[in-house]
């Protein structure tokens, strides 16, 4: 008897675990995102160019998948090495990315040009 319920809890623990790691994957993946938008060109700049973040919405290269936010994000200084055109089919309007990457190049991503804002230039 005792092992039949030590069975069942762990099947219901297995089944608990495998639910809450598939939920936490589904909030940052949007199927409905990544077929909304197309990619009409994308370019590497020429010069890397310093930036701050106004918002830490970093994506995937088709923008798939949301990055998880950071701690301290609004201090750190990105270099953009490569932006990107996106057409969104349901709004019909177009939008530039930039590719961002912080100064270790640990982490990075696809951000909107408007959450941009210009830093200043390290000696």
């Amino acid at each position: 008897m005792r092992i039949v319920r030590l069975g069942m809890v762990v099947a219901l623990l297995v089944t608990g675990v495998g639910f809450t790691v598939s939920t936490a994957a589904a909030d940052q993946y949007s199927a409905r995102r990544a077929t909304s938008v197309k990619v009409l060109w994308r370019r590497l700049l020429k010069q890397q160019h310093p930036y701050r973040l106004r918002r830490d919405d970093r994506y995937s290269r088709h923008l798939r998948v949301r990055y998880a936010r950071q701690r301290h994000w609004q201090d750190r200084v990105w270099l953009a090495d490569a932006h990107q055109k996106v057409y969104d089919r349901y709004s019909h309007q177009t939008a530039i990315y930039d590719h961002l990457r912080d100064r270790q190049g640990k982490s990075g991503g696809w951000v909107w040009r408007g959450y941009l804002v210009p830093a200043p230039a390290s000696r």
